[in-house]
């Protein structure tokens, strides 16, 4: 009996020998993060001549995305090595510090704690290399047109030379905004600075215009003392320079076709009788159609301008091939339709396919009522030839809910395009288009009014729908009353 208890003993002794020791589960969630204890340098030290940065924590912290989240301006090179060994961060570049520069690091959530992963809190570096620490800071916010979400994760970006090229060169101060769109770029020193913001999605620090969003203040900063509160909207333009990027013949056709889309052109070199020419529903290809003999080819020139102003000068052929291109049939589509109880006016926009040769104005009228047809004239007519749009605007007032009999008005008036209204450059005819008319109440508009304070000269008011389909639009105008 004492054998077998004894035994019992030392099977238990060696259960507990072998068991492997963990660390207590349960109790509270770590919900502290980090503390910086000390650091070489020190913050806001001079004079600083090692090359190695080394801070320590009260605990053992880890690295995240040390290369994105810690920012270190003026830039200290790609290649800056980050360790991380139990308590320390070591930070080292791979050339030397600079000589009398005052460097600034955000750490933003590059370094947490090991256990639940808490960031730093608002830990922040400077020191100085020189007699000197630099002390002034520009900020602000970032935004975006047309747009109530909030940008994070911007980089922002400062330049001094005025050679300097945003989409080519790489800044030397930057930051990168927070959540609430927020930015803050500190220990500069007084001077001039230009200032930009943009969306590094590849992370080369240059602005890939094509497919970046980006922004920036078109007048320099004067530093004297800190700057706050700048603002900086972000768009989405491709700033990239104008180019032919191939030219396509066929037995019916010249297509033209530019890297990106363009905003306004001038062909010059053939007459209307020897070629008429639309552009595509992208903007970015010129579509000529050619009606001269199949043996010539003729020399024309183009001028075009992008959205930003860049442009092309450029001389080339309009000729015949061999090559086949699928017949179109001509088509009309509607683009925006429109009633301005302010101007009683019909406002109907569409878009054709190919270059118009005729427009019969009789197959085109209002019907009002059973008795009333309202014919178009040619001044109800606006036609983009380039952009292939008809605008068709008339004055025309609601017809009564009431006849004059007493009985309710169930007529549906309609706006008619006949069979045949509109002839293509190739002869073929659109089809009939009927549109209903359709009149808004007065309770179900609004009023949009206000002042343009603006040293611009040259400016466009649009107002859009949420999708942003532009209902109305203003040149240069200064007052603004527009009922929607």
């Amino acid at each position: 009996m004492k054998s077998t208890f004894i035994q019992a003993i030392i099977f238990y002794l060696i259960l507990i020998g072998c068991a492997s020791q963990t660390t207590p589960t349960g109790g509270p969630q770590d919900e502290i993060p980090p503390v910086l204890i000390s650091s070489n340098p020190k913050n806001g030290q001079k004079n600083f001549k090692g090359k190695t940065l080394e801070l320590d924590f009260d605990e053992d912290v880890r690295l995240k995305d040390p290369k994105e989240e810690i920012l270190i301006t003026p830039s200290a090179g790609k290649n800056v090595k980050f360790t991380a060994k139990k308590n320390k961060i070591i930070i080292e570049p791979e050339e030397e510090w600079k000589d009398s520069t005052t460097y600034s690091l955000t750490f933003r959530e590059g370094i947490q704690d090991l256990t639940e992963g808490n960031p730093a809190e608002n830990l922040r570096l400077a020191f100085s290399t020189g007699n000197e620490i630099d002390s002034l800071s520009i900020n602000g916010s970032v935004s975006e047109v047309f747009s109530e979400k909030i940008p994070e994760k911007i980089t922002v970006a400062l330049y001094q030379a005025d050679t300097f090229d945003i989409f080519n060169h790489t800044p030397t101060y930057l930051t990168k905004s927070d959540k609430k769109g927020k930015f803050s770029i500190q220990n500069l020193k007084a001077g001039t600075y230009y200032i930009y913001a943009f969306n590094d999605k590849n992370k080369n620090l240059k602005i890939e215009s094509k497919t970046e969003k980006f922004g920036y203040l078109s007048k320099p900063i004067e530093l004297l003392k800190n700057s706050d509160s700048l603002d900086i909207n972000l768009i989405t333009v491709d700033a990239r320079p104008l180019a032919i990027s191939s030219i396509r013949n066929t037995n019916k056709t010249t297509r033209v076709r530019f890297n990106k889309s363009i905003d306004s052109i001038n062909v010059s070199g053939i007459t209307k009788e020897q070629a008429q020419y639309i552009l595509d529903d992208q903007h970015s290809e010129i579509i000529f159609y050619q009606s001269f003999d199949t043996s010539d080819s003729l020399s024309t020139r183009i001028y075009a301008k992008d959205s930003v102003n860049q442009f092309i000068d450029s001389t080339f052929y309009i000729k015949y091939s061999t090559t086949k291109m699928a017949s179109e049939s001509f088509t009309l589509s509607e683009k925006a339709y429109q009633y301005s109880i302010q101007h009683k006016t019909l406002y109907h926009t569409l878009s054709f396919n190919k270059p118009l040769a005729n427009i019969n104005l009789d197959s085109i009228y209002i019907k009002l009522d059973s008795a009333t047809t309202t014919s178009i004239k040619p001044s109800n007519l606006s036609i983009d030839s380039l952009y292939h749009t008809i605008i068709l605007s008339a004055k025309i007032d609601k017809p009564a809910d009431t006849l004059s009999d007493g009985k309710l008005n169930k007529f549906k008036p309609y706006l008619q395009y006949g069979k045949g209204a509109f002839i293509s450059v190739e002869q073929d005819s659109s089809k009939k288009i009927s549109k209903t008319i359709s009149f808004p109440q007065e309770d179900d508009t609004g009023l949009v009014t206000g002042k343009i304070s603006t040293q611009e000269k040259n400016f466009e008011i649009q107002l859009t729908t949420f999708d942003n389909k532009i209902v109305e639009k203003l040149i240069n105008a200064k007052e603004i009353n527009l009922n929607t």
